[in-house]
C-alpha cells in the first residue's frame, strides 16, 4: 500500500471520547507495522502535542543519565484550520499515513479535516448521548467508521452500543477498545496497545478495500 498519502481524520461532537489517545495509539500501531506516519494536531488545546513533548522530554532526561530513550516512531505538528488543505498535506507528508486529531467543539475545523480526509475515525463511549452525537459525526462524513472506546466488556451497554450501531446500518470496527488502566496511563509515553494495534490492522484492511473498490470503478 505505498505511494500515495492517506488522511485518516479523528473526529467526534463530544469531547472525553478518546480522540487524542485513539489518534496517537493508532499512530504509533501503524509506524510499529513499517509505515510511515505523521500526526497533526489540530486541536486548539494541543493535546498530541503535549503528548509529543512530553515523550520527548523523558527521553532527553533518559539519555542524561544513562538510560534507554524511548520516542515516538511519528512526528506530531500543530495544525490550523487555514492549513487543512489535501494539497498541502499531501506535499509536505508524501507517501505517509497522516492521522488528523480534531477539537471536539469547533465544527469548522471538524469539517475541514472530514473533508480533506480519506476516512474519518469516530472514536465514542457506550452512553446513549455519545452514540448520538458520533451519528451526528458519521452524517457528516463521505466514508467514516465508528470505535468504540472505554467499553467495560460483558456488560448491557457494550452490547446495546453494538446492537445499536448495527441496527443503523453504521460501519463500525470489530475490535472494542477496552476500559483500563494501561490505556489511560499511556498519555506521554512511547508505548503501544494490543487492541489499538488490532484496531490498525482493521484500518489498514478496510483502507486497502475501499482503494481497491476505487481502482475497480476506474477501469
Amino acid at each position: 500500500m505505498g505511494g500515495r498519502t492517506r488522511i485518516i481524520t479523528i473526529a467526534c461532537a463530544k469531547g472525553g471520547a478518546a480522540k487524542t489517545t485513539t489518534a496517537m495509539l493508532l499512530a504509533g500501531s501503524l509506524a510499529k507495522r513499517g509505515l510511515t506516519v505523521a500526526v497533526l494536531d489540530a486541536d486548539n488545546t494541543g493535546g498530541a502535542t503535549k503528548w509529543a513533548e512530553t515523550v520527548e522530554d523523558a527521553a532527553f532526561e533518559a539519555e542524561a543519565t544513562g538510560r534507554t530513550a524511548r520516542r515516538l516512531p511519528f512526528a506530531v505538528t500543530p495544525i490550523n484550520q487555514a492549513l487543512l488543505d489535501r494539497r498541502r498535506v499531501e506535499a509536505r507528508h508524501p507517501g505517509a499515513w497522516v492521522i488528523i486529531d480534531t477539537p471536539p467543539s469547533d465544527t469548522g475545523t471538524i469539517q475541514k479535516a472530514i473533508d480533506i480526509g480519506d476516512v474519518t475515525v469516530i472514536p465514542t463511549q457506550t452512553g446513549a448521548a455519545d452514540l448520538t452525537l458520533a451519528g451526528e459525526t458519521y452524517a457528516a462524513c463521505a466514508r467514516a467508521i465508528v470505535l468504540l472506546t472505554r467499553v467495560k466488556r460483558r456488560t448491557r451497554s457494550a452490547r446495546q452500543a453494538v446492537e445499536d450501531l448495527d441496527s443503523a446500518g453504521i460501519t463500525r470496527f470489530d475490535t472494542l477498545i477496552p476500559e483500563r488502566e494501561a490505556i489511560r496511563a499511556a498519555y506521554g509515553t512511547a508505548v503501544t496497545d494490543v487492541a489499538y494495534a488490532e484496531a490498525a490492522t482493521e484500518l489498514v484492511d478496510f483502507m486497502r478495500g475501499m482503494e481497491r473498490a476505487s481502482e475497480t470503478e476506474g477501469e
